[in-house]
């Protein structure tokens, strides 16, 4: 007899999803240093001399050193004019034998002239007041401050795998014939 037995062939398939390792996060890892600004200012505050010396000595008001030179001066003044005067009055006295007679002179001299005084008016004080002014100043002193970044970013590792499909034959097909002895008798 004859048979004939048949195996069909068998498609298999192995499916590999994809992977994805990542390790570290890709944020930067901070490391800085300061160093903070300074600055410095020195300031020198202006300064105003106002000095009325002047204009308080001719309205009148000294202090006591300048009313004692002025004073001092008048008194040398009149006393000189003093002076003066007697030696011109003598030296009048000295001519009399030649017939000049300086005593109504003299007397209308000392009973009237000698005290007209004449008189001026003015504003004071007749100057301004000396202002001197010192300008202040200011320094400014800056040092600068200054960063450091030593930060670094994080490398991120990624590792991929793609998703894989392998097709294989598990089973190839085959065909078999096989023949079996008959118990026939062929003999005559």
């Amino acid at each position: 007899m004859l048979r004939i037995e048949k195996q069909n062939a068998i498609l298999a398939w192995d499916r590999t999803d994809a992977v994805l390792n990542q390790s570290g996060n890709g944020g930067i890892v901070l490391d800085i240093e300061t160093t903070k600004p300074q600055i410095s200012i020195t300031t020198k505050k202006p300064q105003i001399a106002i000095d009325q010396s002047q204009s308080f000595a001719e309205a009148g008001i000294k202090s006591v050193r300048a009313f004692m030179q002025e004073s001092v001066s008048f008194s040398r003044q009149v006393v000189s004019e003093g002076v003066a005067r007697i030696v011109s009055d003598g030296n009048q006295w000295i001519d009399i034998h030649t017939g000049i007679d300086p005593i109504p002179d003299q007397a209308i001299y000392n009973a009237f002239e000698m005290f007209d005084k004449a008189f001026n008016y003015g504003a004071i004080p007749q100057s301004r007041p000396q202002i001197d002014v010192d300008l202040g100043t200011v320094d400014i002193q800056l040092k600068k401050g200054e960063v450091i970044n030593r930060s670094a970013p994080r490398k991120v590792d990624m590792q991929y795998s793609p998703w894989r499909m392998d097709y294989y034959m598990k089973q190839y097909h085959s065909v078999s014939f096989s023949y079996e002895n008959t118990k026939f008798n062929l003999s005559l």
